[in-house]
C-alpha cells in the first residue's frame, strides 16, 4: 500500500550563489512566518564560500528545508527555473538569499489567493534595506484590471517592479513558463509579463518584503550584466521587448498602440541609462 505524500500548501525556492553573508537572516525570516505549511527548497549554484555549511545546518534543524547543491553553476535563471520544477506546493515564490520578509507575509498573501481566483499572484509592499521603517519609501502598486491596464501599469512601474517577481504565485500557472530558459537583460520583466497574461496581481496592505542593497537590481551595470547579443548593447531591452510584443497580440488595435508607446518609452529610458553608464566608464 502506497503512503500518501502530504504536499505543503506553499513552496519557497531560494536560489543562492555565495550568499554566506546574508542567507542566514533570509532563512530565519522564512522560518518565523506565522503561516507554517511550507517547504523551503534551497538551490546552491555551486557556491565556494560557507553557503553549503550554513544551509546544511538549517536543513538538519528543520525537515521543511531541502538543500540541493548544483555540481556546477547552471546560470541565474536556470537555477530559478529548477526551483519551480522542484516545487510541490499549490503556491510558489522565490526568496533571494539577501532579502527578508515580515512574519505575516505568507499568511496574508495565501489568504488573498485562496479568497480570489482572479489573482494569479499576490504580494505585499516592498522596499530596500534601510527603508523598512519609512513607509513613504514603500512600493505598493498592484496590477489589477484588464490585460491592457495590467500591461500599462507594469510598464509605468517597471523600474520598481522587484516585488512582483518575488510575489506568491499559483504554481500551476508558472510551471508552464518558458521564459526562464533564457538569460538576458529583462528576463525578470518578461516573466512578469507572462504572469500578467495569466491574471491579476494583488498587493496586500499588510506584510513587507525588504530587498538587500547588493543584488543585481541595485548594480550600476544592471543593464549590461546579461547582455548576450551585439544588439543588446544598443538596445538593452531588445529581448524583453520582443517577448512583450508577442504577448500583446491579444490586445485590440487601440490597446496595442497604447502599450507599444509605453514599451517604447521604457526602451528609451534604458538606452539613455546605458549611454550614461558607458560614458562614465570611458572617462574614468
Amino acid at each position: 500500500m502506497k503512503t500518501e505524500v502530504i504536499k505543503p500548501k506553499v513552496s519557497i525556492g531560494m536560489p543562492v550563489h555565495n550568499g554566506a553573508k546574508t542567507i542566514e537572516k533570509a532563512i530565519k525570516s522564512l522560518l518565523a512566518q506565522t503561516f507554517q505549511d511550507f517547504e523551503l527548497i534551497i538551490s546552491d549554484n555551486a557556491s565556494d564560500d560557507e553557503t553549503k555549511n550554513i544551509c546544511q545546518r538549517f536543513a538538519l534543524q528543520d525537515e521543511r528545508i531541502h538543500y540541493v547543491r548544483q555540481t556546477k553553476n547552471i546560470g541565474t535563471y536556470k537555477n530559478f527555473n529548477f526551483l519551480i520544477n522542484s516545487a510541490k506546493g499549490k503556491y510558489f515564490m522565490w526568496a533571494a538569499d539577501d532579502d527578508w520578509r515580515s512574519p505575516e507575509f505568507l499568511e496574508v498573501n495565501v489568504s488573498a489567493l485562496e479568497s480570489n481566483l482572479k489573482f494569479v499572484a499576490s504580494t505585499s509592499p516592498n522596499c530596500f534595506e534601510g527603508d523598512e521603517n519609512n513607509p513613504n519609501r514603500y512600493i505598493d502598486f498592484n496590477l489589477e484590471g484588464g490585460l491592457k491596464e495590467r500591461f500599462a501599469k507594469f510598464l509605468q512601474n517597471a523600474w520598481h517592479s522587484h516585488g512582483i517577481f518575488y510575489s506568491l504565485m499559483r504554481s500551476e500557472a508558472i510551471k508552464k513558463n518558458t521564459v526562464l530558459n533564457f538569460s538576458y537583460t529583462g528576463t525578470d520583466w518578461s516573466f512578469n509579463f507572462f504572469l500578467l497574461s495569466k491574471g491579476e496581481i494583488n498587493r496586500t496592505k499588510e506584510g513587507l518584503i525588504v530587498f538587500g542593497r547588493y543584488g543585481v537590481s541595485m548594480s550600476k551595470n544592471r543593464l549590461k550584466i546579461f547582455n548576450n547579443k551585439p544588439i543588446e548593447f544598443l538596445i538593452p531591452l531588445y529581448e524583453f521587448s520582443k517577448y512583450a510584443l508577442g504577448l500583446m497580440k491579444n490586445l485590440n488595435y487601440y490597446e496595442w498602440i497604447c502599450i507599444f508607446f509605453k514599451l517604447l518609452k521604457v526602451n528609451i529610458q534604458a538606452i539613455k541609462s546605458n549611454c550614461i553608464i558607458t560614458i562614465k566608464e570611458c572617462i574614468k
